[in-house]
């Protein structure tokens, strides 16, 4: 194997806990990152001593779902109540040859203890590079450097075998968007969050803009586990409602933009989430003829602990 390769190293490393090789054969983006057949560079593993065939447990933790174990098991006369480990512990005791038998023709292969310790290696190498990047942007953001913050995610995400996003063209991102929501995160308060203490919504707006920078739905890994926000949000909340207003700030802008290039929007209407709070369900569905009229999203009065998710969508001619 060409060890400097990082697509080979990811491949291997999706059988640590044992995979199925033909799930790979054919798939377009492996072989773009392989260059290369995938079936080619499984067979290769194997023939270095990186891979080799899963044991019958393995076998059955990977091919059957819970609830398939039972009826093979109440079939034997033996005990279906149990977490699935015990269960197939127990059908292999019962009659390991018999399952031997059944489980003969799964092509299921694992990693060697070889093939494990290239892939903790390189795991634990791309952990490093990851927290790195990380410590790297949060220091940029601090700094109000947020070009430079921008063009370092997008670095990192054009560096790896299979990029963040649909179609991102990370090694060309202008990244102008992100610097534009960016500054709202840093510089605006929405309404929902006006009765925050200033100091602890001043310590939401970095892990927010983290949130934002690296396409997470959770603020959490940057937050300290001890915050309270004091108010019916807690922090992790508080950082997506930033998020969410940066969204709704730009999404306006848009609008704006492209009404100005002549396209003709009849209105403007508010869609709430299926579990909205009372008070969101008032303004879900309602329609807005100017965006002058819209009110703020996140809306100030939402209840819900999840925070408000109503979202604006153009109504276009």
């Amino acid at each position: 194997m060409n060890k400097e390769s990082s697509a080979h190293l990811l491949l291997l490393s999706k059988f640590r806990k044992g995979d199925f090789p033909d799930r790979f054969y054919g798939v377009d983006y492996w072989e773009a990152a392989l260059k290369e057949k995938a079936e080619k560079a499984i067979k290769n593993f194997i023939r270095e001593g990186l891979l080799e065939p899963a044991g019958l447990y393995q076998k059955i933790d990977l091919t059957y779902k819970l609830s398939d174990l039972k009826p093979m098991l109440k079939e034997r006369g033996l005990k279906v109540s149990g977490i699935k480990a015990d269960l197939i512990k127990s059908l292999i005791d019962n009659d390991e040859d018999a399952m031997s038998k059944t489980m003969k023709e799964i092509n299921l292969y694992q990693c060697t203890p070889n093939g494990m310790q290239l892939v903790e290696k390189y795991l634990s190498e791309e952990e490093n590079k990851r927290e790195s990047i990380e410590r790297e942007v949060m220091e940029l953001l601090s700094q109000k450097e947020y070009s430079k913050a921008v063009q370092a995610v997008a670095q990192y995400e054009a560096s790896q075998v299979f990029s963040r996003g649909l179609n991102m063209d990370w090694k060309n991102y202008d990244g102008k968007k992100d610097i534009e929501l960016l500054k709202y995160i840093f510089n605006l308060r929405p309404s929902i969050l006006q009765d925050i203490d200033d100091i602890l919504l001043e310590q939401l707006r970095l892990p927010a803009a983290m949130m934002l920078l690296w396409g997470k739905n959770t603020a959490k890994q940057w937050l300290p586990d001890d915050l309270n926000t004091g108010i019916h949000l807690d922090g992790d909340t508080a950082c997506r409602m930033l998020v969410f207003y940066a969204r709704h700030l730009g999404n306006i802008k848009q609008n704006k933009e492209a009404i100005d290039m002549g396209i003709r929007i009849r209105s403007f209407i508010i869609h709430g989430s299926s579990d909205s709070c009372p008070e969101c369900k008032i303004i879900n569905g309602k329609e807005y003829l100017c965006l002058e009229d819209l009110p703020e999203l996140p809306y100030a009065k939402c209840t819900h602990e999840k925070g408000c998710r109503c979202i604006l969508l153009p109504n276009i001619l």
